[in-house]
């Protein structure tokens, strides 16, 4: 894919009710179409908006697809935006993260989204790359909070960074991928998993337990 076509004026991020208005209906045409079929002319329809106009905001098709792509990264991580609360237990707030692993994949719109973009990057794989390298390069909530829980001596971790993938990886495969590949979210037993997760995890990093003093 071309990284160099025409869009927004540089450095600048349009955020025009019309420009999100075509976003949100490109997402509905990929979702139904894929994005090989899906065309500008489709768009432009679900928009309710002239071909011009769609052009006037995205020179192509690639550049609607990047536009979606950034407006779900956005989505994901306002969602698992956290923040550590010194005041609550680790437990409660490590199932926040795991209830918004369920919020995603109990969202037609967010699994299909997941789906869709898993046979993209299948396709394009250099936009796999620039993808995963760009979520690679800035800190995840998740790694944030990991992070503030370290320096506030309730999770024992030397790599704040790794144990983030470590839970990351577990909520991914309890609940995420199970959901993309067999059609949707846990219909029972998801609040037991999660607490099992969450008891791992905490076994593995949580604050050790000092030793009992030995009896004089």
């Amino acid at each position: 894919m071309k990284q160099n076509e025409r869009g927004s004026a540089p450095g600048r991020r349009d955020t025009s009710e019309k420009r999100e208005s075509i976003v949100d209906a490109a997402i509905e045409v990929f979702l139904a179409e894929g994005y090989e079929k899906a065309s500008m002319d489709r768009i432009a329809q679900a928009a309710a908006a002239s071909k011009r106009t769609v052009y006037n905001h995205f020179a192509s098709k690639e550049l609607l697809l990047r536009a979606v792509l950034e407006r779900f990264d956005e989505e994901m991580r306002s969602l698992k935006a956290i923040a550590y609360d010194p005041k609550r237990p680790v437990e409660e707030q490590l199932g926040r993260f795991a209830e918004a692993e369920l919020a995603v994949v109990r969202n037609k719109t967010w699994l299909g989204l997941i789906r869709f973009l898993l046979a993209i990057f299948g396709s394009y794989p250099e936009l796999a790359r620039e993808t995963m390298a760009k979520h690679a390069s800035s800190e995840s909530g998740l790694t944030a909070w990991m992070r503030a829980a370290i320096r506030d001596g309730k999770l024992s971790a030397e790599d704040p960074v790794l144990a983030s993938r470590v839970f990351s990886a577990m909520l991914g495969g309890a609940f995420t991928w199970p959901a993309v590949y067999q059609g949707g979210p846990p219909d029972s037993g998801a609040t037991e998993l999660q607490a099992e997760l969450i008891g791992a995890f905490l076994d593995r990093y949580g604050k050790k337990a000092k030793a009992a003093k030995p009896k004089p």
